[in-house]
């Protein structure tokens, strides 16, 4: 698909924008996530030329891709999509059946957003070191050394369980290992509670979740004296940005990296994260501060034009992302 397409359909797109508004809503859906399905329908339909299958469970709402055009990889930008589905190989092997629904078939789960968005970026890491040093407002940043998509450490040293950054960016400054791991949302909000994880954070308070956020340094006092089912962390709202953070803070605790910082990226039309970003940032000390930021991908899209060689392959990556993500 070339750059032209990529530019046409981004403004046939873009002029269909009054009209996601329009569309009826199920009282069970925000608005914005109306309004994601029917932009990424409309990205199936106009860009990727797939038909859908009114009969099928998810097929039906327009924002899924069916088979073969899932698994051929139709959820992930041309120019970089057989990199991407190579390391989406490498990194799970044979994938089950919800996990291939909604990494290679859901346009509306977030899951595919890290391997459109931040995969791309192992081919020039100088150009991510550039770009991070401008999101963490830093220089401290040597070079970056790698880009992980669903990575955690060893959950014994961490917080023992399976929670994992959507992407993961090591670098090294002055000859240590950091870190930054990125949280990915799109329509996602509130994040409601398994049942193993409610059981240790809100009845277990001295599981590895309770102690480590006490010791982290991380949060206020405010925080740190109260029992962890008490604070604020454990509301639905707040959950998996300190879940996310914290898994940081441990590994920082543990040795296994230097420094770390806690990055969000959410699109500019959910505006439950422009809401509770700011709130979770007042439960943090000013290092925790210092270590927790939040972007859109908007705004993310704009420093990769800035920092990467626009050639050709970038044009129609940035274009794709451009035309498929944005709600400006």
């Amino acid at each position: 698909m070339t750059n032209k397409i990529y530019k046409l359909e981004k403004l046939i797109l873009l002029k269909q924008k009054a009209a996601y508004q329009e569309i009826p809503l199920s009282a069970s859906e925000p608005a914005f996530k109306a309004h994601a399905r029917k932009k990424q329908s409309l990205f199936r339909q106009m860009v990727l030329g797939i038909p859908y299958n009114p009969k099928h469970k998810f097929g039906k709402y327009g924002a899924f891709l069916m088979e073969p055009f899932a698994s051929l990889g139709y959820n992930f930008c041309e120019v970089y999509r057989n990199d991407i589905l190579n390391g989406i190989k490498e990194r799970y092997g044979k994938l089950n059946t919800a996990l291939h629904e909604g990494l290679m078939g859901n346009m509306l789960r977030s899951e595919h957003i890290p391997w459109n968005v931040f995969y791309p970026m192992k081919s020039d890491l100088q150009a991510t070191a550039a770009l991070l040093k401008e999101i963490l407002i830093t220089d401290e940043i040597d070079n970056v050394t790698d880009v992980r998509i669903e990575w955690a450490p060893q959950k014994e040293s961490a917080l023992d369980d399976n929670t994992s950054f959507d992407t993961y960016i090591e670098y090294m400054y002055n000859g240590k290992k950091c870190g930054v791991g990125i949280e990915v949302k799109y329509t996602e909000e509130r994040y409601p509670f398994g049942k193993l994880e409610k059981k240790r954070v809100m009845e277990q308070e001295d599981s590895l979740y309770a102690t480590k956020t006490r010791q982290c340094g991380l949060y206020t006092n405010e925080i740190c004296n109260h029992h962890l089912s008490e604070t604020l962390l454990c509301k639905d709202d707040y959950r998996q940005i300190w879940r996310n953070h914290l898994l940081g803070a441990a590994m920082v605790m543990n040795e296994q990296i230097d420094r770390f910082h806690s990055i969000t990226l959410y699109p500019n039309g959910n505006i439950h994260f422009k809401k509770v970003l700011p709130e979770y940032e007042k439960l943090l000390s000013e290092y925790g501060k210092a270590t927790f930021g939040y972007i859109t991908i908007e705004k993310l899209i704009l420093l990769i034009c800035k920092h990467f060689e626009m050639n050709e392959k970038n044009k129609q990556w940035v274009d794709y992302l451009n035309t498929r993500y944005p709600f400006i």
